[in-house]
């Protein structure tokens, strides 16, 4: 079960000495996500839901594909895996919902280019087909760049 949790912390460390990006989805699902760089054409969403400490402890890996980008906003979409270690632990189902994740980012102030707003569409259906739900998320994320450094002329 270790595994499961170092894997995408390892290969999202990585990221964290390049470009990453963070964001918190402070409404409905309580949502943390640690990002590769999401100016990229194709980045990674590693999601953790927050909103109680193990009983809805799920974890969401989401490949996303810029669509359009532009110096103010980007918009993705992807398709993305729930799981949950706590709930396999008790015996229930490793996989808990598939979805489909339609998105952009929005940066409003000329000031903080790398503060975001972002709003989030994602039809979820269960791993079992029983039930279905249309998420909608409304957050903040932030990208950290690397610095550019100047040329210096000899």
């Amino acid at each position: 079960m270790k595994k499961w949790f170092v894997l995408p912390v390892a290969l999202f460390s990585f990221s964290a000495f390049g470009q990453a990006s963070i964001a918190y989805y402070p409404w409905q699902d309580y949502f943390l996500t640690v990002s590769t760089n999401p100016t990229r054409a194709v980045w990674l969403d590693f999601r953790l839901q927050t909103n109680t400490l193990l009983g809805q402890f799920n974890t969401a890996v989401v490949p996303l594909i810029n669509v359009k980008r532009a110096p103010t906003y980007q918009i993705y979409l992807g398709p993305g895996v729930e799981f949950s270690a706590v709930n396999a632990a008790l015996g229930n189902e490793f996989l808990q919902n598939a979805s489909f994740h339609v998105g952009t980012r929005i940066s409003p102030f000329a000031v903080a280019p790398n503060f975001q707003v972002a709003f989030e569409l994602a039809p979820t259906v269960n791993v079992n087909n029983e039930s279905g739900v249309l998420r909608s998320r409304l957050g903040f994320a932030y990208i950290f760049r690397k610095r550019k450094t100047a040329a210096v002329n000899p």
